[in-house]
């Protein structure tokens, strides 16, 4: 491995990656990979210990994880789907040594040009708002790259603080945060918030049956369904993670915060969320579409 992708960017107490440096504005240290082992968890519940909705075959040759992070989803894809062969790829080196024989990582930007030969059956990505500076090229490439009768599926947060009641409008610094956070991601020309734009997406470059899903994960453990409770209770910790993993970046590199000014809004934010009154959630979309 080249000494430049472990050349790592240290600012605000964090880690952030060399490969590419700066494309991406989440850190890539050992908090953060807790925090993506979190997140991994957090889906599992989400959808009911699926690693996918869409309608795959039972045995897809080819799978291609996007931006896969510490590589769980495709250990845990390769591992239920032992004649795959499942490649994840991602800025940072920061997967597991010992992984199935039928798994292998790459460091690469999947928003550069592909040179892949052959086509995908499955083409997955999770956690892209922020990531992604062009979809249009994205989807394109991912149609190119996805056999006749393969399936490409985005799962995502959309950066908004939400309630089925009027606690949402309550929390007054928390949503002030969250809209620096989209404003932080238009001006690095990767918004946060693009998920709910991605079924059109995918309709425009080519698939079809697009099929999208509406999801929620709580914040705390105010919903009454024991299975809502569960997730609210990994979803509030997540989200206080989060808190810590995607603001220094966007708000002293691009919004041109102090670092002193950007540690006192996130603890107001933190303490707010605290409150027990408020029933906040945020949106998720699941997309997938086929390749006719």
């Amino acid at each position: 491995m080249s000494a430049s992708i472990t050349d790592y960017r240290y600012e605000n107490g964090r880690r952030y990656h060399a490969y590419r440096e700066g494309i991406y504005i989440g850190p890539n240290d050992e908090a953060e990979q807790d925090r993506m082992g979190l997140v991994h968890h957090i889906y599992s519940l989400l959808l009911e210990r699926k690693l996918h909705l869409a309608p795959l075959d039972e045995s897809p040759k080819r799978v291609l994880d996007l931006g896969t992070g510490t590589g769980l989803w495709a250990i845990d894809f390769a591992d239920e789907h032992e004649n795959a062969q499942v490649i994840g790829n991602d800025l940072s080196p920061i997967q597991p040594k010992w992984v199935p024989p039928n798994c292998q990582f790459e460091i690469d930007d999947f928003e550069s040009d592909w040179m892949y030969k052959t086509p995908f059956d499955y083409i997955h990505a999770r956690e892209l708002s922020g990531c992604i500076g062009n979809v249009d090229k994205l989807f394109r490439q991912v149609f190119d790259h996805t056999s006749s009768g393969g399936y490409f599926e985005l799962q995502a947060v959309s950066a908004h603080f939400l309630s089925d009641d009027d606690t949402a409008e309550k929390a007054v610094t928390a949503q002030e945060w969250m809209r620096q956070i989209r404003e932080g991601g238009r001006k690095f020309g990767k918004p946060l918030d693009d998920a709910c734009h991605w079924k059109q997406k995918m309709e425009d470059v080519g698939f079809v049956d697009v099929t999208e899903t509406l999801l929620k994960i709580p914040l705390g453990t105010w919903p009454k369904d024991a299975r809502m409770k569960e997730l609210g209770k990994f979803g509030f910790v997540g989200e206080l993670q989060a808190i810590e993993a995607y603001t220094p970046a966007l708000f002293t590199r691009v919004l041109g915060w102090s670092e002193e000014e950007m540690q006192v809004l996130m603890d107001k934010v933190k303490k707010e969320l605290f409150d027990r009154s408020l029933h906040l959630y945020l949106p998720v979309h699941v997309v997938y579409g086929r390749k006719p």
